[in-house]
């Protein structure tokens, strides 16, 4: 099978669709959303996390299963392990994928081999279907140069287990279209022969791609003319590698001196071939998750990126041309890290779907640990606080697990967040965020829950006493709270 060349039909013109060249986008082009994707469907992708787990519970669990099996081999019984905590949490199998061969990656050539199995028995299972390995693998592609950096056999061992899996039918052949160019260069040295070639046949139809795709939007952008787009890329024939395409439009649209018409523009492009067919759901879908992958990279040349890309997705999302959901999933295995998170929440809270006040508990629980994990990473108090006011009108219980959170998530990391929670308490007090009602059933909820955060942090104690008199101190906590530790 040419994988190059697989599935490059021009699909005709739809009677009465007539695209424009330049200006706005008229309504008779407007996509209806599409709902065939290899990533899932969106009601796959929108499920969450059962309220009485969280993700770091869930990695521990798997992280077990994987300890004992990479030491036993016992696939049977891994596999049975495996499938309950996907019973309890069918949401995180992707999460599992990554998991399982992030680990597989740090070990021996044995250990890729002994991964494939394992998926290969959880695919049988049903445990995990193609979509959620599709999902895993795609997680590690955009991340493989930071892995490389602990493990130089990255490349080289993503491959491999890539490979094992294409030929135990776990993923599909086609699926090599979608290796990053990079990886393909780091990893195929030192691939089998026979995958090798699979390999450079890729390689050398991305690049022609590439070299073409990047001549014809240089023209749109100086014309504006659609059409011409649309019929080059049905003349190539090479639809396997239209997100490319896509990233390569959206990144293009950055440099253009007038921002706002470049992202009209390529919204515009986007959504008539959309349209005509030629850029399907997972072309948007695969084009983006690069974007997120590469937004630091972006930086260095374009420091307005992030920004650009927030609007550009939220656009996209108002076009139909990508869900919501697919946006949450890629937040929950976050895609493009620290950076990559900020953009798609900044980009989720621009849609009419993405309302705060109507979360259920847990995504309401997910969103407050992604804002206090960016808060660490960040510092940025007004944009935690922004982010609180989108949220509102908080419940008072709600308010509790906020303040909860934030100090369980500081105890269990060092004294330098503990030091950082505190001054953001103190700052969403006197902003009025948050009031002393809050902060003491906040602490008070800390406190129920001590046992159990002491079997993980054996001074977690003496940190939360150490908050409590910071608090009394800064005048949010009544200085008559008493100190359960105390009586």
């Amino acid at each position: 099978m040419d994988v190059g060349n697989s599935g490059g039909l021009i699909v005709p013109e739809a009677p009465g669709d007539h695209l424009a060249q330049g200006g706005s986008a008229p309504c008779s082009v407007r996509p209806a959303r599409q709902h065939s994707s290899t990533f899932g469907e969106d009601a796959e992708l929108g499920r969450e996390l059962p309220p009485d787990w969280t993700l770091r519970k869930f990695q521990e669990a798997v992280k077990g299963a994987l300890s004992e099996y990479f030491a036993s081999s016992v696939i049977d019984e891994t596999t049975r392990r495996i499938q309950e905590i996907l019973t309890d949490c069918p949401s995180e199998a992707d999460e599992l994928g990554v998991l399982a061969i992030r680990t597989a990656l740090d070990r021996d050539e044995s250990a890729w081999q002994s991964v494939v199995a394992l998926l290969h028995s959880l695919h049988q299972s049903g445990a995990m279907d193609s979509s959620a390995m599709i999902r895993s693998f795609e997680k590690l592609f955009v991340t493989w140069e930071d892995i490389a950096i602990d493990v130089p056999a990255a490349p080289h061992a993503l491959l491999s287990i890539l490979h094992g899996c294409i030929v135990a039918e776990v993923v599909d052949r086609a699926f090599l279209s979608k290796l990053p160019e990079n990886l393909l260069n780091a990893g195929q040295k030192k691939a089998k022969p026979g995958f090798a070639e699979m390999l450079e046949v890729v390689s050398v139809d991305l690049r022609e791609f590439k070299q073409k795709v990047s001549r014809c939007l240089e023209e749109y952008f100086v014309n504006g003319i659609a059409d011409e787009v649309k019929t080059s890329l049905g003349e190539l024939r090479m639809r396997p590698y239209h997100h490319e395409f896509v990233k390569r439009a959206i990144t293009r649209s950055y440099s253009e001196s007038n921002y706002e018409s470049g992202k009209d523009a390529v919204v515009l492009l986007l959504t008539q071939l959309t349209a005509a067919e030629l850029l399907s759901k997972d072309d948007l879908q695969w084009g983006l998750t690069r974007l997120l992958g590469q937004l630091d990279d972006l930086a260095l040349d374009c420091p307005r990126c992030s920004e650009f890309s927030t609007d550009l997705i939220s656009c996209m999302v108002a076009e139909e041309l990508v869900s919501v959901p697919f946006l949450r999933r890629c937040c929950m295995l976050r895609m493009g890290g620290v950076t990559g998170l900020r953009v798609l929440n900044d980009a989720m809270r621009r849609t009419p779907e993405f309302s705060k006040k109507h979360l259920g508990t847990s995504q309401f629980k997910s969103e407050v640990q992604t804002m206090i994990l960016e808060y660490f990473n960040s510092g940025d108090k007004s944009e935690f606080g922004r982010c609180v006011q989108e949220l509102q009108p908080l419940s008072p219980g709600q308010s509790a697990e906020l303040i909860r959170k934030l100090m369980t998530f500081a105890i269990e990391r060092s004294g330098h967040e503990c030091e950082m929670a505190l001054q953001l308490l103190i700052w969403l007090c006197r902003n009025e965020e948050l009031d002393e009602a809050a902060m003491t059933r906040g602490i008070d909820d800390l406190y129920d829950k001590m046992p159990d955060l002491l079997l993980d942090v054996p001074d977690a104690e003496d940190m939360a006493r150490a908050f409590v008199v910071e608090a009394k101190k800064a005048k949010i906590l009544h200085r008559e709270w008493p100190d359960p530790a105390e009586q």
